[in-house]
């Protein structure tokens, strides 16, 4: 059964509509989606830029690549230093690149 059975219907003006429709644009959701979290009370934030969804892809890499030398590590019993150190310096790459461009 759906969760929402009560319909409305909205009038807006023209400066409303365009208003709306921005919001939804610079949000990434739909006019309806907008306007439900504008009920709840919700600010609507705007998308982030292609570049933030590489660069938490980069991060979950280096995570995973840490996940890996914990593992092989524990089996066995040796800790690779060299792809240690790659991974340290990838994590401080994308800390630098993440300072320059947000807190520069």
């Amino acid at each position: 059964m759906r969760k929402r059975r009560i319909k409305k219907n909205f009038w807006f003006d023209e400066d409303e509509d365009n208003t709306l429709k921005n919001l939804s644009n610079l949000s990434g959701k739909t006019e309806v989606q907008v306007i439900r979290k504008l009920i709840k009370g919700t600010t609507i934030k705007e998308k982030p830029p292609q570049e933030f969804y590489h660069t938490m892809k980069e991060l979950l890499q280096l995570r995973k690549e840490i996940k890996t030398i914990k593992d092989l590590s524990k089996y066995t019993r040796e800790l690779d230093t060299k792809r240690v150190d790659k991974t340290l310096k990838g994590i401080d790459e994308l800390r630098m690149r993440l300072a320059e461009k947000y807190l520069k």
